[in-house]
Formats: structure tokens, C-alpha cells, sequence
């Protein structure tokens, strides 16, 4: 009997962790007073806030999505594709997420891997990526390149990738589609299969510098390679497959144009990097030579679809009664790496600044693109095309805001009036002022 038991209790252990609803349960619409936010103060300050930034030329239009307590409380749409104003922005719209795409996809990846053993963040990347053997990085783990720390800068795209009179290089761009340049960079231009073993190696013969906080997209870039080598797998069926699939997340993409139609997908640039109109296409050089696919940037989506992703980190690595994550896990990927060398980094996340734990009268830095009333425990990332993510588990708060400041160029407006911020604190304002 007691062996019997025994087996059906290795047996439950080795089944997938469930969890009960109360503790993660899946996302449902609601009103802010449901979970005591002023919904009136919401609703009116942000459609004001938006109103506003379309009128600025901040953007031509963006989406919002707030939850609280497992509950979405706002999911709006707002303006339109483009200036021209021929189609408005609908929720299931998709935005290019820009640098967003390193926590709501790469860095998940990651995760994945530490928890399974494959990777371990305090050893030497080169442990797992042979490129960078023998490099003046050879030494530098997993841990610091995420949050930041690894001494990298950012290598010009427009150097490595183009020739010395700044015209796309022919050894690496074609006009026609073949076996060797078969991956689209954008209408009529194609890049050759040898694009990442190139970028690589430029990333390992690039000088390192001081071993202190300096945003640097260049290790993204490697990533993805990084997941197929340790699964076996292509990389976007490992993201799909492991958590998009089961937490329900319908539109969120790499390559969005082989899978919608262009109406539903919100256009970025014009005239930038050899591209005439961007639209569909990622908006950055480097993850554009790379088929569209990397770790820093690719992913196109919408705010219904990552806030399930969002949820399941405020919930502590739990949505709708599946445990993705241990909870210890989500807090160390979640909590600053190198506070003492003044990095405000998580691995993989963003954090609140450390100057702003300060007060806000003794706060001597600018405000940033999060609220500044985000806790000390939150966490998220801001992408360059005018998107961010971001997550409170003290306030049990997930926000989110998507827009193409970019289109169709990159607006300073967007950052005199901080549209971002400003929606992300009418959110705390609201839950300040529930019933007052």
C-alpha cells in the first residue's frame, strides 16, 4: 500500500503545476469600482491625454489597456493609422513592439531555460554561445548582459550593414528573392542567409567597455539562436508553443504580414534605412536584416493579447490556474541586479530608476516614460516606436500603452508631453481617488 502510494504521488509531482484560480485566475472585463479605482477620474483623463497627443502630433493614434486585481478596467483605441486619417485603430489592431519585445518574448524564452537548467545566469554566456570564445567577452555571463552590465555599446547598423558610401551592401542585400538571400527585409529587398553568422561575428570583435549599466540591444540579437541550440527548436514555435498558445494570447507575432491582413496592422516609419514605407515590417535595421526575427525587436501585437503575458508576472508566475513560473523565479528576474553600481536593471526588465525611489520633491532626474507613482517592486520595458509594458505587483497593477510615434518619423513632441507617463499615472491617481 505504501508503495502504491508512493507512485501516485511521483506521479502527481511530475504532472504540470496547476494552481487555484483565486491565486492566478484568467483576465475578465470589469469596472474600475470593482476593484476600487474612480472610473469617471480614469476614463476622462486619459481619453484627454490621448485627445491631446494626437492633436500634438505626438502620434496618430495608440491603444491602452489597464487591469487591476485581475480585471481589465480600460481597453481603448484611439485616432487613427496614419496622419491621413483613412482608418481608425481598432483593439485588435497590431503595433510593432519595438524594444518591448525583449521581456515579452525573448526574455520569456530565457526564463524558461533557467528554470529547466539549461542556463545558468552566472556563468559565462560563452558557456552557451560558442561565438563569443576567445572574445574580450568570454568572461561576462548571462546575468550581466541581461540587466545591461556586460560592458557592451550598440554597434551602428548602418555600419555593419552597409557598404562605405552608406548604400545597403550587395554581398548582403539583393533585389531578387533566392536560396541565398531568402529572407525579406522590406518590399523588394532581400537579405542573405548569412546575415546572423555576420552580425555575430561583429558582436564578438566589438571593443568592450567598463563593466557598469549602458543599454546595449546587441546580445538580443542572439538570443533567439541561443533558444533553438538548447531546444531544438525553432524559436518562435518555443514562444508560441510553450506560452502564447496555452495563455491565450491570439495576436502577438513576429512577421505579422505572413499571417494579416495590412489593415489590421498599424504602419511605423517612412524613408528610413533604405525603406520607403514600413509597414508590417519591423521597424528596426538590425532586426530586419535578420528576417524580422530577434530577441530585441519583431514582435507586433495588441494590448488584450500581452496582457494575459503581463497578468501572469503580477500574478507571480501563475494565469488562469497554470504556474509558468515559480514565484522565487519572476522576483529575481524582477529585482534590481547591480543596485550598488548604480544599474537600475532587472535581468531582462527595466525598473524604476534608483533615483526615483527618492521623494518626488528630492527627485533631481527628468520623469521617465512609467508613472511616478510606480513601487520600487514593478517592472517593465519601453520600445522605441512609442510602446510600453509595464507591471506592479504592490498595486496589482498592469498597464499598457502602444502607439507609432514613429510614423512617419520619430516625434520629439512625443517626449515634451510624455503621453505614457501621464496615462500610466491616471491610473494611480484613480486608485487614489475611489471614493473621495
Amino acid at each position: 500500500m505504501r508503495k502504491f502510494l508512493l507512485s501516485v504521488c511521483i506521479a502527481l509531482l511530475s504532472m504540470p503545476t496547476m494552481a487555484s484560480a483565486k491565486r492566478g485566475g484568467a483576465l475578465i472585463y470589469s469596472t474600475p469600482e470593482s476593484v476600487k479605482m474612480n472610473g469617471e477620474y480614469l476614463n476622462r483623463t486619459i481619453d484627454s491625454i490621448a485627445h491631446n497627443a494626437i492633436e500634438n502630433r505626438c502620434f496618430p493614434g495608440c491603444q491602452i489597456l489597464v487591469a487591476r486585481k485581475g480585471k481589465i478596467v480600460f481597453n481603448k483605441s484611439y485616432g487613427h493609422h496614419t496622419y491621413e486619417q483613412e482608418q481608425k485603430v481598432e483593439n485588435d489592431h497590431l503595433y510593432d513592439m519595438a524594444s518591448c519585445t525583449k521581456v515579452m518574448a525573448a526574455t520569456l524564452c530565457l526564463m524558461r531555460l533557467a528554470e529547466q537548467g539549461k542556463i545558468d545566469l552566472d556563468k559565462s554566456y560563452s558557456t552557451y554561445f560558442e561565438e563569443l570564445r576567445g572574445s574580450n567577452k568570454e568572461e561576462v555571463t548571462l546575468r550581466e548582459f541581461l540587466a545591461h552590465q556586460g560592458g557592451l555599446t550598440n554597434i551602428s547598423a548602418t555600419n555593419m550593414l552597409c557598404d562605405k558610401q552608406r548604400q545597403l551592401n550587395p554581398k548582403m542585400f539583393s533585389r531578387e528573392k533566392s536560396e541565398e538571400f531568402p529572407y525579406t527585409y522590406c518590399d523588394g529587398i532581400y537579405v542573405c542567409k548569412n546575415t546572423r553568422d555576420i552580425m555575430f561575428r561583429r558582436i564578438a570583435k566589438q571593443k568592450k567597455g567598463e563593466m557598469k549599466f549602458k543599454y546595449s540591444c546587441l546580445m538580443f540579437h542572439t538570443y533567439p539562436t541561443l533558444v533553438e541550440r538548447l531546444t531544438g527548436r525553432r524559436y518562435e514555435d518555443f514562444l508560441y508553443e510553450e506560452f502564447y498558445k496555452p495563455l491565450g494570447v491570439k495576436d502577438a507575432t513576429y512577421n505579422p504580414r505572413d499571417k494579416y491582413p495590412l489593415s489590421r496592422i498599424v504602419p511605423t516609419s517612412r524613408n528610413i534605412n533604405h525603406r520607403k514605407y514600413i509597414h508590417g515590417y519591423v521597424n528596426d535595421f538590425a532586426a530586419a536584416s535578420l528576417g524580422g526575427v530577434s530577441g530585441n525587436a519583431g514582435l507586433f501585437a495588441n494590448t488584450e493579447s500581452l496582457a494575459p503575458i503581463l497578468q501572469m508576472w503580477c500574478n507571480g508566475g501563475v494565469y488562469d490556474g497554470v504556474r509558468y513560473f515559480k514565484r522565487k523565479t519572476i522576483k529575481e528576474w524582477t529585482s534590481y541586479q547591480f543596485k550598488k553600481n548604480g544599474n537600475h536593471r532587472g535581468v531582462g526588465f527595466d525598473k524604476r530608476r534608483l533615483n526615483d525611489n527618492l521623494p518626488l520633491e528630492k527627485r533631481t532626474t527628468k520623469p521617465y516614460y512609467y508613472a511616478p507613482s510606480v513601487s520600487e517592486k514593478s517592472f517593465g520595458h519601453s520600445g522605441y516606436t512609442g510602446t510600453m509594458v509595464w507591471v506592479d505587483p504592490k498595486e496589482e497593477l498592469v498597464f499598457i500603452f502602444l502607439s507609432n510615434r514613429v510614423h512617419p518619423k520619430a516625434s520629439s513632441t512625443y517626449f515634451k508631453i510624455n503621453p505614457r507617463s501621464k496615462c500610466h499615472e491616471a491610473a494611480y491617481e484613480a486608485i487614489r481617488r475611489y471614493k473621495k
